[in-house]
């Protein structure tokens, strides 16, 4: 709990541009890995809203990569 929360909310934000464009598998377990160290540190700040976000970026992630092995 080194990190002030300001910088792990610009991570969460990046994370959230990143999860918008194009990535491949390896990118996305990457950032997978990333969202869930942030969302333990939301949790341990008791940041409930933030947590909350990072866990939709990561549903977003899922169900944008299921759609688009559908698509194919």
């Amino acid at each position: 709990m080194n990190t002030p929360l300001s910088a792990l909310k610009k991570k969460l934000y990046e994370q959230q541009v990143r999860a918008q464009g194009f990535y491949t598998f390896e990118e996305s377990k990457d950032m997978r890995n990333a969202l869930q160290t942030l969302r333990m540190k939301f949790a341990a700040y008791e940041e409930w809203e933030l947590y909350q976000k990072a866990t939709d970026v990561m549903v977003g992630m899922l169900f944008k990569d299921n759609w688009n092995k559908r698509a194919e």
